[in-house]
């Protein structure tokens, strides 16, 4: 029979509060350096700040054994096929990288962790022959949550940004972390100190709960996206550990303390608690005919070894992991109880929330638009409010938009005769005229005088229009103030042009101003352009600031209200916009990264600038046209002499024009059709644009 000896299981002071896990090749079984896990300083911390831990995961482990002991032999004279169903939500923690894996590769990987648990792995059928009476479907399986802690709906995964995904310690949980009791919290993080994951086994996460759950590192949840086939196997490794299993050879892989690295000889005198795993060296290769402790052959392809060929979990194993949801310790034995399931509404059998994304928000006349379902739980009927009169009953439908304007488009989703409506996504249809230049100065005192776009992952961080002397010498300017004191995250804007048609221009330039002002010095926050010549469908980096490059005051600053003072706090941004990089739909993004800035101004956006500083303007914010959306008619106001007036259609077609139009003069535009117009006022030196809806 296969024990641990009592003096490798206590949890003394030296030992590792971490379920250490694996560190492999990429590429289907290739072993690369093999690393052991970097967070000790955190056992060493805890155990110094909390010594009745100790104690407490000492009395759980025997408890725990105990009851293990009795279930198993329990389980050997009755049948227990019942499926356990454990309730699972996925907190991603980026910082706007490609560890912000998709809600798909998410998928993946709860499709792989059920695929193998249920031994169901593509290659279980070249499980060693030896080991295949033993192989076992653990009848386990898990799911989604679709309620969370508050009762509200959700679709069981959340995006919180923050650096601490480059750590991916313990430190993580501290962001968000649901009811241990409830849910297996899930955190997927971009880096672990270069191993693929951690978890607390049961005991451990009694004694410290706010810990419980499981950090994987983004590479290596699901199969799909930045992951692969080969590192997919990883959850269920980790899964096992939540579940009470240990590594095969009964050790972890950190050297010097009491649990043994694997691959030494000495692990044959150590044992994992499971009668029908055979003592082993454990392996870091997927040969199939290693061999040790006197085997004829090892299992290898055991979830709990490191061979990154882990098919399967042994009878014996299966037993110990349904022990551990029968037990109390940790709560494990509340997962699966017929209360919680529908507390969590992992079996939610009707429509819940209405939610969809779209793949572009910003397009021009004639592009399509992608409309993805997102609703909780799943419905069988659709209905979509595309905005301008259009409907579609199919699940992700697309849809093209042949007009500018400004399009709100709802979703109504339908189960079992119960019906709910989404949240509304705005699309907006850009189209303008020529232009030789482009200027915002955000002197007029709002973000749509030339149709920017504010868009954010947080409602509350969008860019507004700032006065009081707060531009580059001048009045007004757009900020973003960040009152987030936690200064671990704040949040991500976009400020996103018009489509312009920059296509009669030479080799020219762009640039902005901006200040930036930071609560401690750091080189996380970034700044970073985007130009698109073919309306937003692709988009090329102009070049990033951040660090040092990027903030304007040197020393930090701890008023969320500081605004820059003179010149000396401004920076210029800009780059060259060769031929080739203009067209007639050009667009043009800024995106703004913030995790410890206090504010964030723009001011002085300019394409082009020579050009518009070579002539005189018209003072926008001094000429209106009214009313606006008009039906019959049009009038100018504000304080101007008397202009050239010419109306343009949104193919560039002139359709009404007139001379020497002053203050109130009203304008008859009854016979034409219903639509957006740009109305191009001039004088003998100037001209301005403005937007008309009819």
């Amino acid at each position: 029979m296969k024990t641990l000896q009592t003096h490798r299981l206590f949890f003394g002071f030296k030992t590792t509060l971490l379920s250490l896990c694996l560190s492999f090749a990429s590429n289907s079984f290739a072993q690369q350096s093999f690393k052991h896990c970097g967070t000790d300083e955190i056992s060493y911390q805890l155990y110094a700040d909390n010594p009745q831990l100790q104690q407490a995961m000492e009395h759980n482990r025997i408890y725990l054994k105990k009851f293990t002991e009795q279930f198993v032999a329990e389980q050997q004279n009755r049948s227990n096929d019942s499926l356990y169903t454990i309730p699972v939500v996925f907190h991603v923690i980026h910082a706007y990288g490609n560890e912000n894996i998709s809600d798909e590769q998410i998928m993946s990987g709860l499709y792989v962790l059920n695929r193998n648990f249920a031994l169901q792995h593509p290659d279980t059928a070249n499980i060693v022959s030896a080991f295949k009476p033993i192989a076992a479907n653990c009848d386990i399986e898990f799911k989604l949550a679709k309620i969370d802690p508050n009762g509200n709906c959700t679709n069981g995964i959340n995006r919180i940004a923050s650096t601490l995904t480059k750590i991916g310690d313990h430190s993580v949980k501290n962001l968000i972390h649901w009811n241990p009791s409830k849910y297996l919290n899930v955190y997927v993080v971009r880096s672990i100190a270069n191993l693929a994951g951690h978890c607390l086994m049961p005991d451990q996460a009694d004694a410290k709960p706010e810990w419980d759950g499981i950090v994987i590192d983004h590479t290596y949840m699901g199969n799909t996206g930045t992951a692969n086939e080969a590192r997919s196997v990883v959850m269920a490794h980790e899964a096992g550990h939540y579940l009470n299993l240990f590594h095969i050879w009964g050790g972890n892989n950190v050297p010097g303390y009491f649990y043994q690295p694997v691959g030494q000889t000495a692990n044959c005198l150590i044992g994992d608690d499971v009668q029908d795993t055979p003592e082993t060296i454990g392996w870091s290769n997927c040969n199939l005919s290693n061999a040790s402790c006197d085997n004829a052959v090892d299992n290898v392809q055991n979830a709990m070894d490191y061979s990154y060929c882990n098919w399967m979990f042994t009878q014996g194993q299966r037993q110990r992991m349904r022990a551990a949801l029968n037990s109390p310790v940790a709560n494990r034995n509340n997962l699966i109880t017929a209360g919680n399931l529908a507390a969590t509404g992992v079996n939610l059998n009707t429509v819940c929330k209405a939610s969809f994304t779209v793949s572009r928000k910003n397009i021009c006349p004639g592009d399509t638009v992608i409309f993805t379902d997102k609703s909780v739980a799943t419905p069988d009927t659709w209905l979509w409010n595309f905005g301008d009169g259009e409907t579609s009953t199919a699940q992700h439908p697309q849809y093209m938009y042949y007009w500018p304007g400004t399009y709100y488009v709802t979703l109504t989703a339908s189960k079992g005769g119960s019906a709910v409506t989404s949240d509304t996504i705005q699309i907006r249809v850009n189209a303008h005229p020529a232009m030789p230049y482009f200027v915002e100065g955000f002197e007029s005192g709002t973000m749509t005088a030339w149709g920017l776009l504010n868009e954010s992952d947080n409602d509350s961080l969008l860019f507004t229009a700032a006065g009081n002397n707060s531009g580059y010498n001048s009045n007004k300017a757009a900020v973003i103030r960040m009152n987030d004191t936690t200064a671990t995250y704040s949040g991500r804007t976009v400020l996103h042009s018009p489509s312009i048609d920059l296509s009669a221009l030479g080799a020219t330039q762009f640039s902005l101003r901006y200040a930036c002002s930071q609560k401690k010095q750091n080189n996380d926050d970034v700044l970073e352009v985007f130009t698109s010549t073919d309306c937003g469908k692709t988009w090329i980096s102009k070049g990033k600031r951040l660090g040092a490059n990027l903030r304007t005051v040197t020393s930090p600053q701890t008023n969320p209200d500081w605004t820059p003072t003179d010149s000396t706090q401004w920076k210029t941004y800009s780059f060259s916009l060769l031929s080739n990089q203009l067209s007639s739909s050009f667009m043009f993004r800024i995106d703004y990264i913030s995790f410890y800035t206090n504010a964030f101004f723009i001011d002085d956006i300019n394409i082009n600038a020579e050009a518009y500083n070579s002539v005189p303007k018209l003072q926008l914010e001094n000429v209106n046209i009214v009313p606006n959306p008009a039906q019959n008619y049009f009038e100018l106001t504000g304080d101007f002499d008397a202009v050239d007036l010419q109306m343009l259609d949104v193919n560039g077609r002139s359709v009404l024009r007139r001379t020497s139009v002053n203050n109130g003069d009203k304008l008859d535009i009854v016979n034409l059709p219903s639509g957006v117009y740009f109305i191009r006022l001039e004088n003998e030196n100037s001209y301005c644009i403005k937007k008309l809806l009819k």
